[in-house]
């Protein structure tokens, strides 16, 4: 190997474990998946916590839903997240399930409209539910920032305007919005 060959070796070497740094320290810093409150199931106070109105800066895909009618499920997702990209086709399979009884699922990202757009329509039949890009942070800090939550995925049941439980999507969400409808 030439000295040439080595330096190149070394300098993509040193590129990939840079680059690997950078992604771990990514997810570390932005609590993806890993804060511990986001992956449990979480009953809220009997009765549930009151919500307001969804702040949302585009419709990426389906329309305005109000959700103070209703049950309804808000979810807080990053194109960039494994463990969100993951819950997708779960999340498109309850939306089917639980479309007649007039349940309505809204992904919301506070990713910018060109990031979101073109993952959603690459995502096509797989993510048929509704996605929102949150107006800033109001959505996120109406939500999230109630229960002090900083991990993502995360997945909220509303029922009738108030949240009657929280946790990730993959891990209670059906049994709390048979709960809901109940």
């Amino acid at each position: 190997m030439t000295l040439d060959n080595k330096k190149n070796y070394y300098n993509i070497f040193y590129m990939k474990i840079s680059f690997n740094f950078c992604l771990i320290l990514l997810f570390v810093l932005t609590g993806c998946g890993l804060d511990d409150r986001s992956q449990g199931n979480n009953i809220v106070s009997p009765g549930g916590d009151p919500i307001g109105q969804l702040k949302v800066a585009h419709w990426v895909k389906g329309k305005s839903v109000d959700i103070s009618k209703g049950v309804n499920v808000v979810e807080f997702w990053a194109t960039w997240c494994p463990p969100c990209r993951t819950s997708i086709p779960h999340l498109t399979e309850i939306q089917f399930k639980y479309k007649d009884d007039g349940v309505n699922i809204i992904g919301v990202t506070n990713e910018p409209l060109e990031t979101v757009e073109p993952f959603v329509n690459r995502m096509g039949k797989k993510m048929e539910y509704g996605v929102a890009v949150d107006k800033g942070v109001s959505t996120s800090n109406e939500f999230m920032g109630r229960y002090d939550l900083r991990g993502i995925p995360h997945a909220f049941v509303i029922k009738d305007g108030k949240i009657v439980w929280h946790g990730h999507p993959m891990k209670g969400l059906e049994d709390a919005i048979e709960n809901a409808l109940n």
